[in-house]
């Protein structure tokens, strides 16, 4: 199918773009990568009256440290992360399994997470690592937390004014361990389960573990490890289960809930094994 017909704006600065979303409210779409809205547009799942193009907008393909953080501006590709590294070994680690080469390419990081897709693993990183997004319209400027991003399947915060400008992921320490597994039907899809967790490692001793999956909610979930005690493999075998029990997959066209809740259960054991390795101790999660 075609696209509907559409309007297409190029703004060169953020203020143009702003007013351009202001002016037009809920019918105008944000362009970077377009390797999610594309599609979308095609199959007229969402019919935009204007599209604003953000690529030729000055200061947002800039990447910077910052308070602690890797801040990538909203036009950074995700090749661009992935051949430099972006400091958050979590990231790092899931980015190889985003798409393939060709929509790394132009995929944007910002990007996909404004995308919300509860499937997708860039928006379960940024919950996992407790990440941020910067966001801008003619009011001013906020700051939304992963936790508060998320409002439903393609559905965030941000008001239709809103532009987010970037992204800030928190920078790996000396002491930060991170795993991402994840299962699919084949390579480049999104994943039917995808598992992210980070733990913070001192002296041998983890004193905290934050997790999130991809899949089986309809926003990224961070599993509830907070209260949870043990050590070594018995903690991940316990995590796993309440993992599996606590979380709410549904039946679709790709598989059944029963097998979401399998790969829950093996996934986050593997993945904390991962991180918790034989000669850890573990005192508890945070």
């Amino acid at each position: 199918m075609k696209p509907a017909p559409f309007d297409y704006a190029s703004p060169s600065t953020v203020d143009e773009a702003l007013g351009l979303l202001a002016d037009h409210g809920g019918s105008a779409r944000v362009l970077a990568g377009g390797q999610s809205l594309l599609p979308q547009m095609a199959l007229r799942q969402v019919r935009p009256r204007l599209l604003v193009d953000v690529n030729r907008v000055a200061g947002l393909s800039t990447r910077s440290t910052t308070d602690g953080g890797a801040r990538l501006g909203a036009t950074v590709r995700q090749a661009a992360v992935l051949r430099a590294g972006s400091g958050t070994g979590l990231l790092d680690a899931a980015l190889p399994w985003v798409g393939n080469p060709g929509t790394r390419s132009r995929g944007t990081v910002v990007g996909s997470l404004c995308s919300a897709d509860p499937g997708a693993e860039l928006p379960t990183v940024l919950l996992a690592v407790g990440g941020r997004v910067e966001v801008r319209s003619r009011a001013g400027s906020r700051t939304v937390e992963a936790a508060a991003l998320y409002r439903g399947p393609g559905r965030t915060a941000l008001a239709p004014d809103e532009l987010a400008v970037a992204a800030t992921f928190p920078l790996d320490t000396d002491d930060t361990r991170s795993a991402w597994l994840e299962f699919g039907r084949r390579p480049g899809d999104l994943p039917l389960v995808g598992v992210g967790v980070v733990a913070r490692v001192r002296d041998g001793v983890v004193d905290a573990v934050r997790m999130a999956c991809a899949g089986v909610h309809d926003v990224p979930w961070a599993v509830p490890v907070a209260d949870l005690r043990g050590a070594g493999g018995g903690l991940a075998r316990e995590v796993a289960e309440v993992a599996a029990r606590e979380c709410r997959p549904v039946d679709d066209h790709r598989t059944t809930a029963a097998h979401r809740r399998a790969l829950v259960r093996t996934l986050v054991r593997r993945a904390l094994e991962q991180v918790l390795r034989p000669d850890t101790e573990v005192i508890g999660a945070a």
